[in-house]
């Protein structure tokens, strides 16, 4: 059972036990569940090695929890749950997924509509039966409708950050077979794009029979929609479509370019390869003439041979990529292994599942000089944000520990959430106590593009702002960004040195690329933080770095490349 299988049944029984009224026991499991979900190994490898007592070292994960996933890892079934289940809608988990719909509104309309399922609930909607319920009204049922698209949505695409590591590991299995020489994973995964539809497998090997009755035959295949000799297509368990491919090494590089860049981007190499008289195609590029071969065993050799350098894989969209390859004037994009360190992550002291040593640990093993521990302010209640005399009391403990601490910098910071004025969640005496500032907007996603502008620029007018977290709220698949005019907003942060945040969490990439490369264009320095809520988490940086490549950045760009003793350049409250 794979991480994100298992940290769905608890997020789904968190969500069961808050439908029937329980207090507390839904936060335990959601804290368990996001443990889970992080976590850099296989969960079940844990369970198999150490049982219920490994499980129990996993954090927020208590007897009570540790015993329910024992279960479920030892018999892949968890009678709890399936108990659960039986007093909701069939399909409540699926209706938990969409938008402003929680536990108390799904009970709502099961009880008055007779609701089950995201069928039923798209029918009401569209007929209009939904605007009559109490709390709810004609934008309640839009919002639902626009809801309903976004989960239909993510259902056909998977979150980069749970594609990559099954990637990762299709490409070693078959990598690892004596026949096989090169495996590599293609497409949009390897773009880098937020989400992943299914994954492309290219395969050099003088055996392909043999690979193809190996790759159909794993264990984790649910069903195999086609089998030939040199080309395989399956769906996994997970639900993910794999689709594998075997050339000849001549033509890898050929092949490896076609099946990595976007629709748009090919298009055109193919345009220019017909003005150059030659034919490209995923076999290599030959003459028009008599069909000569003239390059295809790498992709250099191939964008080489058209007069062009190679692009990166995450910049392949026909966004000005192949005209800068043409005059070799690409940028020099930032290396997966270039962050210094991580400034905004969460302890157990807010809603982390780890504890402030454990946190800095990892940190510290990662190899990072720095990391600011950044709980949340006081109105996240939810998310067990600190009364301004609480987080007073935290900071000195932070630097406390700090002293303690050899080999990295802890530094001592909040999360703080702009309120719906554009103030701020705490007085300018405790912000100016803090090394690093994060200022996020957490609340009243459905304002107005002029109140969340006007809130968002009057914020950073602040002094004491250093970051401006996950700049436009969205969460991939599950809610659109807020409305802003999101010019001003970067303008208003460019105006006050502000760094704008690239989120790594998988279902946050907050900001965009698009807005990424807007952003630079208009002068902003970055940030790429994890917002980790536990140690595993921290290990989500690379798909902050593959979002900020994908908006053309380089080191230069980014903050957080910088050593420990430049970072005052930026942060002024900073002291080296």
């Amino acid at each position: 059972m794979k991480n994100s299988e298992a940290a769905k049944v608890l997020y789904d029984i968190a969500d069961l036990l808050e439908m029937q009224g329980v207090d507390f026991k839904p936060q335990a499991y959601r804290k368990a569940a996001r443990s889970v979900e992080e976590l850099s190994e296989d969960v079940a490898e844990i369970h198999r090695k150490g049982g219920k007592e490994g499980l129990k070292q996993i954090a927020g994960i208590g007897e009570g929890i540790a015993e329910k996933l024992d279960e479920l890892l030892g018999t892949g079934k968890l009678k709890y749950y399936d108990e659960l289940k039986k007093k909701f809608p069939a399909h409540i988990s699926e209706l938990m997924e969409v938008p402003g719909l929680g536990p108390k509104r799904i009970k709502l309309l099961h009880e008055k509509l007779g609701i089950k399922s995201l069928g039923d609930l798209e029918k009401a909607a569209k007929s209009h039966r939904i605007a009559s319920l109490p709390g709810l009204g004609e934008k309640a049922e839009e919002d639902l409708l626009k809801g309903i698209g976004l989960v239909k949505k993510g259902k056909e695409r998977m979150l980069l950050g749970l594609a990559l590591p099954i990637a990762r590991e299709l490409e070693s299995r078959l990598g690892s077979l004596k026949f096989v020489s090169r495996a590599v994973v293609a497409g949009s995964l390897r773009r880098r794009q937020e989400t992943v539809g299914d994954l492309d497998i290219l395969v050099v090997s003088y055996k392909p029979k043999e690979v193809m009755d190996f790759f159909t035959s794993m264990k984790d295949v649910q069903r195999i929609l086609a089998k030939g000799e040199t080309k395989s297509s399956v769906l996994l368990r997970s639900g993910l479509q794999v689709d594998v491919r075997v050339v000849e090494e001549k033509s890898f590089g050929a092949a490896l370019q076609y099946f990595s860049g976007d629709i748009q981007h090919n298009v055109k190499l193919r345009e220019i390869a017909i003005r150059k008289d030659f034919k490209l195609n995923e076999y290599g590029l030959f003459a028009r003439k008599g069909s000569k071969y003239i390059a295809g065993k790498t992709e250099e050799e191939v964008y080489k041979a058209l007069g062009m350098d190679c692009p990166e894989p995450e910049i392949r969209a026909d966004r000005g990529e192949i005209e800068a390859a043409a005059r070799h004037k690409l940028p020099k994009l930032i290396g997966y292994g270039s962050i210094k360190g991580d400034l905004h992550a969460h302890t157990t002291k807010s809603d982390g599942a780890d504890g402030l040593d454990e946190m800095v640990s990892a940190a510290k093993k990662m190899g990072y000089e720095y990391i600011a521990i950044t709980d949340h302010s006081v109105s996240e209640r939810i998310a067990s944000g600190l009364k301004e005399e609480d987080m007073e009391k935290w900071l000195k403990e932070i630097r406390e520990f700090a002293k303690k601490t050899n080999g990295i910098r802890v530094l001592a910071g909040s999360e703080v959430s702009i309120k719906a004025s554009g103030e701020l969640d705490y007085s300018d005496d405790i912000l100016k106590k803090m090394d690093i500032v994060v200022a996020s907007v957490h609340s009243r996603f459905k304002s107005s593009r002029d109140e969340m502008t006007r809130r968002i620029v009057n914020a950073l007018g602040s002094k004491y702002i250093d970051i401006l977290g996950h700049p436009t709220g969205r969460l991939i698949s599950r809610r659109e960004p807020y409305e802003a005019d999101m010019k001003a907003v970067i303008k208003a942060a460019v105006d006050n040195n502000i760094c704008l945040e690239i989120n790594s969490q998988p279902d946050r990439l907050d900001l965009k690329d698009t807005h990424v490369r807007e952003a630079k264009e208009m002068g902003a320095k970055f940030v790429i933080n994890t917002d980790a809520h536990s140690a595993a988490g921290l290990n989500y940086m690379e798909l902050g770095i593959a979002t900020a490549r994908r908006g053309w950045l380089g080191e230069k760009d980014v903050v957080s490349t910088l050593p420990l003793e430049e970072l005052p350049k930026y942060f002024r409250k900073i002291r080296v």
